[in-house]
């Protein structure tokens, strides 16, 4: 059996690349003619169903010579590989498998990306993590997003696998064939003119007779007269080009920028585009830039989306209007602001049917409910790892700023284990009227599990990332990702004479913005989780990051690789 075959299968719904000239079949695409997605370059047994690393040197070195540079985003402990044994081309941007980056590593990894394709017009950059998709295609939207306009499709022949290639050859020719008939056509229904000039300078020439006029004789030698006018010609080019829209620049549109910002968004992106919670999507170029990255990664034949996990769509959100100026102050302003995480509410639906002795197994429950505690821990990313990335610059807008050239995984001091701890635990609360205020109609066709912190408060950044993930004894049920600064309004304006205020705000999660709601996550409704506003008075630090130990003793340690994992492993 070829091993194509087994790659193709591991490949799922991606798009590969096949090149008959350097007999690879890869799992690879042009998304422009200067970007390159591909999955892992493996050796070893992993290169039995992966990308092997020598059919993807020389695939770019035959194709780009030496104008070709990878950032690789996968930590050591996930997959390892020497620059070296890339040529050297390599920069280290790593974050975990199925889960987006700490926010600021992306304005860093863009700002490098743009200095090399800057520097040379036939460079080219390549990105990859371990599938080539979804960590891939998150930084690949973040750099899209930070351009004035949205680069078209690939338009050179190269960047097209053999059957594509064939596929476009045939619609040219077709085009011309049709070119060609028109012309006839046209010149039958205007007989008597001829053509000259190109382009949008086509100019038309009219024969006609006119003998009297010339005062001799109608031969075919000497009875031409030439009127010379412009034509209306169609100059419309085969080939189609996606572009940014068209931004209004009148003042009456500055003054809305300014008292009506986009945020806060919601958690979602179903919703239309313009709407409130969706206004950051209002100019177009968030859904542009997915259309665009999922038209090129995904076959043809395939519904799925590129970037097709929640909280990895909506760090992209984020990013746009960080890239726009427009994040919220809370998130630029290097003064901090915090939130309390003061509950999680479950919605889930009951198991029916045959699901209710196999729940009852798995899960537990009292009276074969198949319901069991439902409990949720809550981690971010190492705080050491975070500070580095802000004193690189990653918090600041658009693509100035310090290079970091070769990444900023460096040897290997954040990302030889796992990257993010937990900070604490929501255990199972008695529902309170608060709650219930804010629960749907319906609530009664659910099971509700109500978490609030199993030690007195749990105070946040407001800034900084936070995910949450969910449990129902011991089964996870997916997880989320967020930066509460987005999704929050503003806090008021200080005041000397008013009390402190503390607000509170509650975010929906449909089971559509959970991640991977799998298997037993499949009865997710929603979740809501409140957020209350910290007052800059109030003393209450906020949570620390557990050890090792902490996460063990409050079974919240989650089961991650801690070495790196070599070549082939």
């Amino acid at each position: 059996m070829s091993f194509d075959y087994v790659r193709k299968i591991v490949s799922g719904n991606k798009a590969r690349f096949i090149d008959p000239e350097n007999a690879v079949n890869l799992d690879l695409v042009y998304v422009t003619d200067r970007i390159i997605i591909m999955g892992y370059p493996a050796v070893g047994v992993a290169g039995l169903y992966r990308n092997r690393r020598r059919d993807v040197l020389k695939f770019i070195n035959s194709r780009h010579g030496e104008k070709w540079w990878i950032w690789n985003l996968c930590p050591l402990y996930e997959n390892a590989y020497s620059p070296e044994s890339m040529q050297g081309r390599v920069s280290r941007y790593p974050f975990p498998d199925h889960h987006p980056p700490p926010l600021p590593l992306l304005p860093l990894a863009v700002r490098e990306m743009t200095a090399w394709l800057e520097g040379d017009s036939e460079r080219v950059a390549i990105i990859h993590c371990k599938a080539g998709k979804g960590r891939s295609g998150t930084l690949l939207c973040s750099y899209l997003l930070s351009l004035p306009s949205l680069p078209p499709a690939p338009e050179l022949d190269r960047s097209y696998t053999h059957k594509d290639l064939k596929k476009r050859l045939e619609e040219r020719e077709k085009e011309k064939l049709d070119s060609k008939t028109s012309s006839t056509d046209e010149s039958e229904d205007r007989e008597g003119w001829v053509y000259v000039g190109s382009g949008k300078e086509v100019t038309g020439l009219q024969m006609t007779e006119d003998p009297v006029d010339l005062g001799r004789a109608n031969t075919p030698a000497h009875s031409e007269r030439i009127n010379v006018e412009p034509v209306a010609k169609s100059t419309n080019s085969s080939t189609t080009t996606l572009s940014a829209p068209s931004i209004n620049t009148s003042s009456e549109e500055g003054i809305q920028v300014q008292t009506d910002p986009p945020y806060p968004i919601d958690i979602g992106d179903e919703a239309e585009p313009g709407q409130d919670g969706q206004k950051d999507r209002k100019d177009g170029r968030v859904d542009e830039v997915f259309k665009l990255h999922s038209g090129r990664r995904m076959k043809p034949t395939s519904t799925g989306r590129g970037v097709s996990i929640p909280s990895q769509r909506r760090w992209c959100r984020y990013i746009h209007l960080l890239f726009n100026n427009q994040a919220p102050p809370s998130y630029t302003s290097p003064k901090p602001s915090r939130v309390r995480l003061v509950s999680i509410t479950l919605l889930l639906t009951p198991p029916s049917g045959w699901q209710k002795p196999l729940a009852s197994l798995v899960v537990g429950g009292s009276g074969g409910t198949g319901q069991g505690k439902a409990w949720a821990s809550v981690a971010r990313y190492d705080d050491e790892y975070v500070e580095e990335l802000k004193t690189r610059g990653g918090t600041g807008q658009g693509v100035a700023g310090q290079i970091s050239w070769g990444g900023v995984g460096g040897e290997g001091r954040f990302d030889t284990s796992k990257m993010f701890r937990s900070c604490g635990k929501m255990v199972a609360s008695d529902v309170d009227q608060e709650v219930l205020k804010s629960l749907p109609d319906n609530h009664d066709n659910y099971v509700i599990h109500h978490l609030t912190p199993s030690h007195s408060s749990l105070i946040l950044d407001r800034s900084r990332e936070f995910r949450m993930k969910f449990h129902l004894a011991s089964v996870p049920l997916g997880w989320a990702w967020l930066i509460p600064a987005f999704h929050l309004p503003e806090p008021p304006a200080k005041s000397s004479s008013d009390p402190p205020q503390k607000r509170t705000h509650t975010l929906h999660f449909p089971r559509s913005q959970i991640d991977f709601p799998i298997g037993p996550g499949q009865a997710i409704h929603r979740v809501l989780v409140r957020l209350e506003e910290v007052p800059e008075e109030d003393r209450e630090e906020t949570a620390r990051l557990m050890s090792d130990e902490e996460e063990r003793r409050e079974g919240v340690n989650e089961r991650q690789r801690e070495k790196v994992v070599e070549d082939g492993e």
